[in-house]
């Protein structure tokens, strides 16, 4: 996924979470139940942290910043020369933003683990053996993908091979 995806994706997950809390939020009795949605949230957030997978904040914002350049430029490009100093001033009010992105991204950890769950992730997290999934995890994935591609292409050729075998037998041209 490359990184202006990923910056859509969390930013709409933390758009909609924002909209979740505050309707809870709403009646008084759930009170008890808004705090254990932030327990959770918060043990989801340690979790992220602890697994260092997220991009660096900064880095982020910086394409953030240009895709919302980018947008207002393809929306209406004669007003490109004010549109830089426009965004990079509403930008501003958003650079300090930085534990929003592992609040975002911690709302998936959340929605499929509860809380103690949660917590013996982090344990994991913590140990030498977590501390090494977490840093290669990326890399494992990516080859871990990659490897099944590789099988499906071999496994594709095989499977076409025997199926022309047949046809053939039956009458068909293939190659």
């Amino acid at each position: 996924m490359n990184n202006t995806a990923l910056a859509s994706m969390l930013a709409g997950v933390a758009m909609s979470f924002t909209l979740v809390v505050p309707a809870l939020a709403q009646d008084a009795t759930k009170t008890e139940v808004n705090t254990k949605i932030d327990s959770h949230l918060n043990a989801a957030v340690e979790v992220v942290q602890q697994t260092g997978n997220l991009p660096d904040f900064n880095d982020q914002f910086k394409l953030i910043v240009t895709n919302s350049k980018n947008w207002l430029i393809r929306e209406k490009p004669d007003a490109e020369k004010d549109i830089g100093p426009a965004v990079d001033a509403a930008a501003e009010l958003y650079k300090d933003q930085t534990d929003s992105i592992a609040r975002a991204a911690a709302v998936a950890w959340a929605r499929y683990l509860k809380e103690d769950e949660l917590k013996e992730v982090l344990a994991f997290f913590k140990t030498p053996a977590g501390q090494k999934f977490a840093n290669y995890q990326p890399r494992i994935l990516g080859e871990t993908i990659k490897s099944i591609q590789d099988f499906s292409g071999l496994m594709t050729q095989a499977i076409v091979q025997e199926a022309k075998k047949t046809l053939n037998a039956k009458g068909h041209k293939f190659q």
